[in-house]
């Protein structure tokens, strides 16, 4: 990599950077970085394993729905990194970097030129948190709280300087562990002087190919800077198993959000399949107000993690 990139990266993501390092000083033994500024990663031949082995711990721990998640090989996971901040947490174990949670920030603009199907609202610029994920197990925790905390006061500090955009996150509408881990991230970020942080639901989207819904509907969330914290009413979605378990998921949507009035659908193809978004019209829900009871509803179609050695990282 030219030293050009890296002075870029380190500009440009300098306020994830010094959350990083803040957020840091918390354990003895526990690294948070942007992959892209950090110099342990700025050797071809240590960025190259780490690169393979973030792959690799997506793939080992990622057990959610196997038809709901695209995990990145190490292609993605390098196309990524030329576009986008990484956020990753790790520790140093007998000359392994254990990684121990990782995000990354995308952003995007709609324009005439270019649509994101998944939120697909008319000239919004945004950031999206994606494939947060920690490791299954891990006897550090509170890792995906701190990545978020960290995600969002980089860029609040962004959002004071250019506040014309949003910040969301999607996740699988059964996925309370998801839901909670970024309400728990929001709440870090207000321990710090940044009280009007908070979590909110705005939409849901679906995907459908020949009629019937291939996926579970999934939520679309915002995290908000500049709007006073409130507390909504509960709302407790309570899903049952059944034969035709996606349009009962998305009847238990529309029995618990019709009052916030959704607005009709955007359609947008994607390949073969239709995606579409529903925006709510009041999106007063705050995350924290919403309790998912998926009684077993998520189980059963777990994706199996394929085998590959894990490699040593050579100084």
């Amino acid at each position: 990599m030219k030293n050009s990139f890296f002075e870029r990266c380190n500009r440009s993501y300098q306020m994830f950077t010094e959350e990083a390092l803040r957020v840091s000083q918390k354990y003895e033994d526990v690294k948070f970085c942007v992959l892209q500024c950090e110099p342990k990663f700025q050797n071809f031949i240590n960025l190259y394993h780490i690169i393979r082995n973030i792959s690799d711990f997506y793939n080992e721990n990622w057990l959610g729905n196997a038809d709901y998640v695209h995990v990145p090989d190490s292609k993605g996971v390098w196309n990524n990194y030329l576009k986008y901040p990484i956020i990753l947490a790790y520790r140093e174990i007998d000359g392994f970097n254990e990684i121990l949670g990782v995000s990354t920030i995308k952003y995007f603009q709609n324009d005439s030129q270019f649509v994101n199907l998944y939120y697909p609202l008319p000239n919004k610029k945004y950031f999206e948190v994606t494939g947060i994920l920690v490791k299954q197990n891990s006897d550090i925790k509170n890792i995906g709280k701190h990545i978020y905390e960290i995600v969002l006061k980089g860029l609040k500090k962004y959002h004071e300087i250019l506040p014309d955009f949003d910040v969301i996150f999607v996740a699988d509408c059964r996925n309370y562990m998801s839901i909670n881990g970024a309400c728990g991230g929001a709440r870090f970020t207000r321990l710090g002087n940044s009280q009007n942080v908070f979590g909110k639901l705005i939409g849901i989207y679906t995907m459908k190919k020949d009629n019937e819904l291939i996926e579970a509907p999934t939520f679309v969330a915002k995290f908000s800077f500049d709007e006073p914290y409130f507390h909504s009413k509960p709302i407790t979605f309570d899903y049952q198993i059944s034969e035709n378990l996606f349009s009962d998921l998305l009847s238990n949507l529309y029995l618990n959000l019709h009052k916030y009035k959704i607005k009709p659908g955007i359609e947008n193809y994607d390949e073969d399949a239709i995606v579409t978004f529903y925006e709510l019209e009041n999106n007063n829900i705050n995350l924290d107000d919403i309790t998912i009871l998926p009684n077993g509803t998520d189980l059963g179609n777990d994706r199996i993690p394929w085998v590959r050695k894990r490699v040593k990282t050579h100084e």
